[in-house]
């Protein structure tokens, strides 16, 4: 065996897959190709192109050298009883290696080709049932949904270069990570909600007449969209307001905190103030009970939870507040306060 000849294997696999390889020899390839990953991926290129030529091949899907080896000598039996007839492809035995490498191209290039044309799907959908209600769920990109109710959202493993896209419906707090290069896309039905950084909670329940969104901070794009995604109309809410898309009509509006308050007081007559900046629940109260509140400024961002109904007296009301903050209240007007 004169190993020092760069293309001896070459010749040897090609008398291998020919039916011509002694026994001696052919063990000594088989050898040589459970030696190295390398070594096997060579013999499978030559036959994968010896395929192609339609002629007969040993069975070689995957290398076994034993019972490869077993083969060998059973077609050494057969040749010794029949007489041979050897075809000679001299064209081919001079420029196989060069089309071995020019068919595993090929093959790669097609592969690729797949996986732009068909990529594997990658998509995750998680319902709220089947994850820790107390836990936030982090999002590839380290966004984090906060689930509140049932609720699913669909996401990629990961997040393409130009935007962040995921399908939601159902209720959720949702703490976007900031990237000004990828927008962050939540897709419920026909309505998109896009932003960029923030935190906002989005009740897109499809079982409600309306999707809402309230927005704590940075800021938001609600968009109605038709089947084929373009853009019919969009609000922009900022931090403090309410998004809200009506499914019946499919329009869209930006409300206060204080409209908010108002709407909700209508439906069942409760003020309810959960951890809120004493100048909102100031703002509120002013819109809902058409007064004037003169808050000293030191106390604007001071936080309250408390709850009011529209049947308590808007004086015990102004009066409830100043007595949490320990502050003294004056009436100058019949429709004034003033808190210091």
């Amino acid at each position: 065996m004169n190993q020092k000849n760069p293309t001896y294997y070459d010749d040897l696999i090609l008398s291998y897959l020919e039916g011509q390889c002694p026994e001696k020899e052919a063990h000594g390839l088989l050898s040589w190709i459970g030696e190295s990953e390398a070594h096997q991926e060579q013999f499978e290129s030559f036959k994968e192109v010896w395929d192609l030529t339609s002629f007969p091949t040993p069975e070689l899907d995957s290398i076994d050298v034993e019972s490869a080896l077993n083969s060998v000598n059973a077609k050494i039996e057969q040749e010794e009883s029949r007489e041979t007839v050897v075809v000679q492809m001299p064209w081919l035995r001079r420029n196989i290696r060069y089309v071995a490498s020019a068919a595993a191209a090929i093959v790669v290039a097609l592969f690729l080709g797949f996986l732009v044309t068909k990529p594997f799907n990658s998509n995750v959908t998680l319902a709220s049932h089947d994850w820790n209600a107390e836990t936030p769920y982090i999002l590839p990109d380290g966004t984090s949904v906060s689930f509140n109710g049932e609720s699913e959202i669909t996401y990629p493993k990961q997040f393409g270069s130009d935007f962040r896209s995921v399908d939601f419906e159902g209720t959720a707090l949702f703490d976007v990570a900031k990237d000004s290069e990828r927008p962050f896309v939540i897709h419920c039905n026909n309505m998109n909600v896009e932003v960029l950084g923030t935190s906002f909670l989005l009740d897109a329940d499809g079982a409600s007449d309306q999707y809402k969104l309230d927005l704590y901070s940075g800021s938001v794009r609600m968009t109605v969209v038709d089947k084929k995604g373009n853009a019919l109309s969009s609000v922009e809410v900022e931090p403090g307001e309410r998004g809200v898309y009506d499914l019946a009509d499919g329009s869209l509006k930006v409300m206060t905190y204080a409209e908010v308050k108002n709407e909700e007081l209508a439906n069942d007559h409760v003020l309810d103030f959960n951890d809120v900046s004493l100048s909102v629940i100031v703002e509120t109260l002013e819109y809902i009970f058409d007064i004037n509140i003169d808050l000293a400024s030191d106390y604007a961002n001071e936080k309250l939870t408390v709850r009011f109904t529209d049947q308590d007296p808007v004086d015990e009301v102004v009066e409830t507040i100043a007595t949490v903050f320990d502050l003294k209240v004056s009436k100058p007007a019949k429709n004034r306060f003033v808190l210091r």
